[in-house]
């Protein structure tokens, strides 16, 4: 009986622990995003909600598919408090850029914009026959 007792209060504070742990923090999935892309953006309140806004330029000589940009909401101390998904709808070809705006779940002390992911296309290809 007590072997039982002492494996329910294991299984307690393991689900204590887990539960304290919060869930995991989302990082960017490719690593070194700030070597091709510059990020350029702001922060407005609209309509009472807040909102991230901005623009991504592609630096590199490769289309960028899939673009997503993580958004981390931030307290005073600098602790992420929120993370937000944006997804840029278009292929951003090199050397131009596109828009962006997420509307945050509530305003925060500060935030940070970083490339999420992002696919490269491939330019011209060998596909056409030859003459």
């Amino acid at each position: 009986m007590w072997f039982k007792a002492l494996a329910f209060a294991s299984v307690l504070v393991v689900a204590a622990f887990s539960v304290a742990q919060g869930a995991a923090l989302l990082t960017p999935l490719v690593v070194d995003g700030e070597r091709y892309f510059k990020l350029e953006w702001q922060v407005a309140d609209t309509s009472g909600h807040p909102t991230v806004w901005g623009r991504v330029r592609n630096e590199y000589g490769f289309p960028a598919h899939k673009l997503r940009l993580l958004i981390n909401s931030l307290d005073a101390s600098g602790a992420v408090t929120a993370q937000t998904l944006a997804y840029i709808p278009i292929d951003v070809m090199p050397g131009t850029g596109a828009y962006f705006q997420a509307q945050v779940p509530a305003p925060a002390a500060s935030y940070r914009v970083s490339i999420f992911q992002w696919d490269w296309g491939q330019s011209g290809g060998g596909d056409s026959p030859r003459r």
